[in-house]
């Protein structure tokens, strides 16, 4: 039976060695691209919901306003101030269709009808 050279054997152990942290670091980069297109993500909704919550705010701020409760009482419950009147005018009404009156003939005998 023939001996290993140690030499072989450590060469091994080392390129086996290697190979192992070589696939961490491959699997880690991958990982870490991964978590950063996560992170991009998050960002940009972060930013859509800040920008929702400004306007909620803005929102929120217009219709406490005396003037906005004011304005939808007038409007959608129908109440008025003290002293003030209702009026509501008639809807219009439709417009009669004029009969056709388009003279559909030629023109010599619209001259004609003309002249003679």
């Amino acid at each position: 039976m023939r001996f290993v050279n140690t030499k072989t054997v450590i060469l091994l152990i080392i390129i086996v060695v290697l190979l192992l942290v070589i696939k961490n670091i491959v699997a880690s980069i991958i990982s870490l691209r991964q978590n950063s297109q996560i992170v991009t993500s998050l960002k940009q909704q972060e930013i859509l919901e800040k920008e929702k919550k400004r306007f909620l705010q803005q929102q929120f701020y217009y219709v406490t306003t005396p003037q906005f409760i004011e304005n939808e009482a007038r409007e959608k419950l129908g109440m008025v101030k003290p002293g003030e009147h209702i009026v509501l005018a008639p809807p219009p009404s439709e417009p009669q269709k004029q009969p056709d009156t388009t003279d559909y003939s030629p023109n010599w005998k619209k001259w004609w009808r003309l002249f003679f």
